[in-house]
């Protein structure tokens, strides 16, 4: 139309031809076997060798990009931990004010819940598999739920709350009872109640009625 100076899509042209797009690398391919391999049947009861079957790879390969069976679970976890932190700390950004941050942290977490296959599958495998304080699996899941516990409790004291680590205690144990309990309330459900005593622990934290 005459006069127009809405903006006009670029004249076409020949596609770009893509680069061939590079082949998973052979510890990328070991750490999706046993991922996929531990969340179906255990840690525990899955070994190196059928790790490196299912990744068509050999156990030289897999020794050489992890030193031990420890070490592929460790690497598994480091990745989960950072995937979930970088989406806690995106969803935290956008609340507009400290209290709202405590809010968004519990959103984020009612999110993961209420969602089948995403609360951290392997975390809560080696979680339950690993019970020996001394073990390198349980060390690496008790780092994560420590970091996990201290960014509850900077933001409680972002807040205002009198007793920060204590609110952070209670979030805590929150948000680690809605995750057991999706197996028996079911993910909508256990996501509803975090949500609402999540709530209802942050207001009283900070003496919101």
């Amino acid at each position: 139309m005459p006069g127009d100076t809405a903006a006009q899509p670029p004249a076409a042209h020949p596609p770009a031809a893509k680069p061939p797009a590079a082949k998973p690398s052979a510890a990328d391919r070991i750490q999706d076997a046993a991922r996929s391999l531990f969340e179906r049947q255990g840690i525990r009861a899955t070994g190196v060798e059928e790790v490196c079957r299912v990744a068509g790879a050999t156990k030289m390969s897999l020794y050489r990009s992890f030193p031990s069976k420890d070490a592929l679970v460790a690497a598994i976890l480091a990745e989960d931990a950072a995937e979930h932190d970088a989406w806690v700390a995106e969803s935290v950004a956008k609340a507009p004010d400290a209290e709202g941050r405590l809010h968004a942290l519990i959103e984020a977490m009612a999110v993961e819940v209420e969602t089948p296959g995403v609360c951290g599958c392997p975390m809560l495998l080696a979680q339950a598999e690993f019970r020996d304080p001394a073990h390198p699996t349980y060390q690496v899941v008790a780092e994560f739920k420590r970091g996990h516990h201290a960014r509850i409790e900077a933001l409680a004291a972002q807040a205002g709350a009198a007793a920060p680590a204590l609110l952070a205690d209670h979030l805590s144990v929150l948000i680690e009872g809605a995750i057991a309990a999706r197996s028996y309330l079911g993910e909508p459900r256990a996501a509803a109640s975090l949500r609402q005593c999540g709530a209802a622990l942050i207001r009283a934290a900070l003496g919101r009625g």
